[in-house]
């Protein structure tokens, strides 16, 4: 019988484990600079014009760190009455969700950031969740202190979840390839309404996003009770060129 081999215990003299760097929760705040994008450019159709336009892979990457949210119950409006900051409601605010919240006005002023700061509803919710017809997706909303949703959280949250990339079969979910076109179109209107050529070309590469879903009708008219308690509505105009302006919720 062979005999048993000795263990040996050895020490490293250095630590050569490292833990990995801690990324700290980015601060929420309004600046005039593009949100980068979260997967690969896509970028208008060359051969055909029903194809999503970029490159694949088009997996979705998220661009800043999740936010660990508070574990306590979430009343429902059914439980409590909760009604929505004024400035939640038909035309309080004037903004096109195509572009950054810090550009939002209140009879052709700035929304103060004290205001933002204020709670997005009466009675305080620690999360909510925001639907729209004509997008596939849910917008989640998490209160960034922890404790209740405020009105900086409800606009960012709108702002970053439709500057989200898309990928191929989001894109082919579409109904029809009529509403792929449009699609592609509101991306290019996107990219080209830019004044400089460095921002057109960022907001260029930038690819197709999930505001461009939206075809065009991305003035904010607020937010409203959805069909669940739990949520809400987000409620937008389709800006037409030969046509008043028509409200679609």
């Amino acid at each position: 019988m062979p005999a048993k081999a000795n263990k040996q215990v050895r020490f490293a003299y250095k630590n050569i484990f490292h833990s990995p760097p801690q990324t700290p929760t980015p601060a929420l705040s309004f600046s005039t600079s593009t949100v980068p994008s979260s997967s690969g450019p896509i970028t208008p159709p060359s051969a055909t014009p029903l194809g999503l336009p970029g490159p694949s892979p088009y997996s979705y990457v998220p661009s800043y760190a999740p936010v660990k949210q508070p574990t306590y119950p979430v009343p429902s409006r059914r439980s409590v009455h909760i009604r929505l900051h004024p400035y939640l409601e038909p035309n309080a605010v004037s903004w096109d969700i195509v572009d950054h919240p810090s550009t939002m006005s209140r009879h052709h002023h700035p929304v103060s950031s004290r205001a933002l700061c204020e709670a997005a509803t009466s009675h305080p919710l620690a999360s909510m969740k925001i639907t729209c017809s004509y997008l596939p997706w849910t917008i989640k909303v998490h209160a960034s202190n922890g404790s209740y949703i405020t009105l900086e959280d409800v606009f960012d949250a709108i702002y970053r979840s439709l500057r989200t990339n898309i990928s191929q079969s989001e894109f082919n979910s579409l109904p029809s390839e009529s509403d792929q076109r449009r699609a592609t179109r509101a991306y290019e209107q996107r990219y080209r309404r830019m004044r400089s050529s460095r921002h057109y070309e960022e907001e260029k590469r930038g690819g197709m996003k999930r505001v461009d879903f939206l075809m065009g009708r991305s003035r904010f008219l607020g937010i409203s009770a959805g069909r669940r308690p739990d949520e809400w509505q987000l409620t937008y105009t389709e800006i037409l060129e030969t046509e008043t302006s028509k409200i679609i919720s």
